[in-house]
């Protein structure tokens, strides 16, 4: 999460509550000076313990607010079965999902998530009935993790539970839009039937339903939501995709990659970092890198902060020293391993930036080639100026510049000057292919 991302969650979150900066100070123990200037952009490097102090006041209070609101005009309703608030222990993994519990579909892991809490405090707060939450980013950025993060903390707010669509393996419209809507519908009916009541007869279902992997059959998703929604207009629905349906309202949440930047994590290291250590200990624990922490963080940097980049490069410490890893005049080609299970196009940083650059189309990836030559951040006068693909006019620059951004393939730092980058394994990526 970058400045103004976290800029904004702060003020928006606060509000939300009803919190004035010194009532959160009162709640978080942080003071009122680090807020405001948290909350003007004075802070360039925040301290992530602040943070999360932050995060963790306000998970509490805007928890307490929709359990609140959520039993509001209900008369009656014994405390024993008021839904239970989640205590605001972010740092925390996500709580096993036990096999009784109401919840279908893919689970989420069970160890801690390193660098969200930011992240899942917009989520489980923002969520609201009736109208989507999309998740949108790079490949590999971890939009799944979250979601389904966010879910198990959202679990005990939900009579009906939590689905999980996952729609990955589903045909691409692009190739057989009739079989992508069929192969779609079934899924969701499948989904659906496991559950005693169905939200599209049921007015009275309280589920969080999460669909995930909606990216090549957004025209699909958009007709299935809206028709959800129709039957049951207070069904909450959290959809990751790497870019946004067209045609249903809905409220977007762009994830970050991982800070290189920020040193205060729990090892003294940026949250990139301290993802980079946590899996390495996993798969290797007696390697101590205690002492190479400027070549993690640059290897993190080097990889653009993807939290699958990331977890491929630590897993290849099993074979391969740090030293390497950080002088490859390309770390992208040793990162190919597959991991067990999931879906094809997560089993590797290849497959997810190959599956995110095969849903452009030619125009798209020409101009996508030519951005991933511009320097690293380019502003929109380098767009407007140099012609990003011989057959467009210069003038219509911003309109593929704009869908490329809405792929998220190129992203946004939207600071008083709008500064523009394709992320760094995939601009390595598409300079690594023929054209």
């Amino acid at each position: 999460m970058d400045n103004n991302q976290l800029r904004s969650m702060l003020v928006t979150q606060r509000k939300m509550v009803g919190w004035s900066q010194e009532q959160l100070a009162e709640h978080s123990n942080v003071s009122v000076r680090t807020i405001r200037n948290l909350e003007t952009g004075a802070i360039r490097n925040p301290r992530r313990s602040s943070v999360e102090l932050l995060v963790g006041a306000l998970f509490s209070a805007a928890t307490n607010r929709d359990v609140l609101m959520s039993q509001a005009g209900r008369p009656g309703t014994p405390a024993a079965l008021l839904p239970a608030r989640p205590e605001p222990r972010l740092l925390a993994p996500a709580a096993a999902i036990p096999e009784t519990a109401r919840w279908q579909g893919l689970r989420p892991k069970t160890d801690i998530t390193v660098g969200r809490q930011a992240d899942l405090l917009h989520v489980v707060t923002a969520l609201r009935p009736g109208r989507p939450l999309v998740l949108t980013g790079p490949a590999g950025v971890g939009k799944t993790r979250l979601a389904l993060d966010s879910a198990a903390h959202l679990l005990d707010r939900f009579r009906d539970g939590v689905a999980v669509l996952e729609l990955g393996s589903v045909t691409p419209e692009g190739v057989d839009p009739a079989a992508a809507s069929a192969q779609a519908q079934r899924a969701l009916d499948t989904l659906f039937r496991s559950f005693d009541r169905d939200p599209r007869t049921s007015p009275e279902m309280q589920m969080l339903l999460v669909v995930d992997n909606a990216e090549h059959i957004i025209d699909t998703v958009a007709r299935q939501v809206r028709a959800l929604l129709e039957r049951h207009p207070a069904l909450h629905i959290v959809i990751t995709s790497l870019r946004a349906p067209a045609g249903v309202p809905a409220d977007l949440w762009e994830v970050s990659p991982l800070s290189v930047d920020q040193p205060d994590g729990l090892y003294g290291c940026p949250p990139a970092a301290e993802l980079f250590c946590r899996r390495v200990h996993s798969v290797v624990p007696t390697l101590d890198l205690s002492d190479q922490m400027p070549q993690v963080v640059e290897l993190c940097r080097r990889l653009g902060g993807l939290a699958l980049a990331i977890e491929n490069a630590a897993f290849r410490m099993r074979s391969v020293p740090l030293r390497v890893l950080v002088e490859e005049c390309r770390v992208l080609p040793i990162l190919g391993q597959e991991e067990v299970g999931g879906l094809s196009h997560h089993r590797s940083l290849h497959r997810s930036l190959a599956w995110a650059y095969g849903l452009l189309d030619e125009r798209q990836r020409r101009a996508l080639r030519r951005f991933s030559r511009f320097p690293e951040d380019f502003s929109i006068e380098d767009v407007r100026q140099e012609p990003v693909d011989d057959a467009l006019e210069p003038s219509r620059n911003l309109d593929v510049l704009a869908e490329l951004v809405d792929f998220s393939v190129v992203q946004v730092n939207r600071g008083h000057q709008y500064a523009y980058r394709v992320p760094r394994m995939m601009r390595e990526y598409v300079n690594a292919i023929p054209a």
